[in-house]
């Protein structure tokens, strides 16, 4: 008897992995298909991009097939052996397409399995119909890609392949298309602040001496001001590639010993971070004074980072505790799924009220680290609080990959949710317009602003 009780308990665990608790009745037959057509079809928000102007590609060397492969593929390239300087050289007129090819060859095939990888490949399909990347297709790539380049491309691929209804840009170049469809984010470099140089940039672009804590608070402010009235949709912070996200709560005594070391320095070099660390603590709990009071959201990157500098323990989300408990009225926006802390992400998200999530970059990080987490934040997090597609590219032609990526992501999970009883059909389609559309305009004001 014990053990099959044993067996039925085994059992019981093996099965509520692969199924979820019912709640609602058997759904009607064609429901999987009206909701991926449903998603498939519908507009959505791009809540984080890098886009750099049509023009700025057409140069020599730019317009072939490695511009798939550029930003994110990139990283995975050299992390399979290709040296820096020759990455780099494949991006410039130097060498023909095929000799590009001859030389990323090798490296591809060593890392063509990632998921960077693999949406460029999904890209050259949808996008220029050509279904591998290979030294039999580069040369028809890239001539379909200058061909394209040639056209209102941008336009083409925004609007009428992805649908995008609104974009929001982290980048100086504010010239890229419409204001009622374009949005921008700022950052300060404040948060970085760890020399005497960083000072004297911020003095000269500012045209103000800086002596005190006093005159880079009202520094600050200026800017902040400046960038709420052209119309900034949220403040943008990425120091966890730098240090923690842990801000403590730090004297204006505190920071002004150490504003007077950096300027007593004897040169423009960076000090160590735990000297410099409790001004650039005073100076985020400023700029969140300054969230509250004009009602700016605060997008904060966590979890990974590009590049082969990646300090993954400087940005657990879970570090930004002290910071919500605080600014309770600031409403934070936590980037990237937090990968790998998707379990923390949720914790913060579930309990703190001014918590969101923005899977932006998430999808070609980790297909299935993005289906297993949006799983459970529907389960876990306020589905008004979830915002689900931005790209986190610079060209165009990889926002649509990983859109289509996203797409059929979210189209599973909602799929899977109906059918195991989660969801009815009319509850995923409504989640789906909320985390790919709605939820973004609403938290971000993008529609006021």
């Amino acid at each position: 008897m014990k053990n099959i009780v044993l067996f039925l308990i085994g059992m019981a665990c093996i099965s509520g992995l692969q199924a979820q608790i019912r709640i609602k009745p058997q759904p009607q037959p064609g429901f999987d298909k009206r909701i991926a057509t449903y998603v498939s079809e519908m507009k959505v928000v791009d809540t984080h991009e890098h886009l750099e102007g049509q023009t700025s590609w057409m140069k020599n060397g730019k317009l072939d097939f490695m511009l798939l492969l550029q930003h994110y593929a990139y990283d995975d390239i050299r992390s399979a052996g290709m040296a820096k300087q020759t990455f780099n050289k494949l991006l410039t007129d130097s060498l023909s397409v095929i000799e590009k090819w001859n030389t990323l060859k090798p490296f591809w095939e060593g890392t063509s399995n990632t998921a960077y990888c693999r949406a460029a490949l999904l890209t050259a399909d949808q996008l220029f119909g050509i279904q591998d990347i290979n030294g039999q297709t580069v040369e028809s790539l890239s001539a379909k890609i200058k061909k394209a380049y040639q056209t209102d491309w941008y336009k083409v691929v925004i609007n009428e392949k992805c649908a995008i209804d609104y974009m929001v840009i982290d980048g100086a170049d504010h010239t890229l298309g419409s204001p009622s469809q374009f949005k921008y984010v700022k950052k300060f470099d404040y948060l970085s602040i760890d020399s005497r140089k960083k000072i004297g940039i911020i003095a000269k672009r500012q045209n103000v001496a800086l002596n005190s804590v006093d005159d880079l608070v009202g520094a600050l402010e200026t800017e902040f001001k400046e960038a709420v009235k052209q119309g900034c949709v949220a403040i943008k912070t990425t120091v966890a590639y730098n240090r923690t996200l842990l801000f403590e709560d730090v004297s204006k005594t505190r920071a002004e010993e150490v504003f007077e070391q950096i300027l007593s320095s004897k040169s423009d070099a960076p000090l160590p971070i735990e000297d410099v660390k409790p001004l650039q603590d005073y100076m985020m709990h400023r700029i969140l004074d300054l969230a509250r009071a004009t009602n700016t959201p605060v997008q904060i990157h966590t979890g990974l980072q590009a590049g082969d500098g990646n300090y993954i323990e400087n940005s657990r989300p879970t570090h930004l505790a002290n910071l919500l408990l605080k600014y309770r009225d600031v409403n934070f926006i936590l980037f990237h799924g937090g990968y790998p802390y998707g379990g923390e992400l949720a914790t913060l998200a579930k309990n703190f009220r001014n918590v969101s999530i923005d899977m932006c970059w998430l999808y070609i990080i980790s297909p299935s680290y993005s289906e297993r987490y949006l799983n459970e934040w529907l389960e876990t997090v306020p589905a008004n609080k979830i915002m689900a597609f931005g790209g986190d590219f610079r060209n165009v032609e990889n926002i649509f990959g990983h859109l289509l990526f996203a797409k059929q992501i979210i189209s599973k999970v909602l799929i899977d949710k109906v059918r195991d009883g989660y969801f009815t059909e009319n509850e995923a389609i409504k989640i789906a317009q909320m985390i790919l559309h709605d939820n973004a305009i609403r938290i971000l004001k993008l529609d006021k602003r």
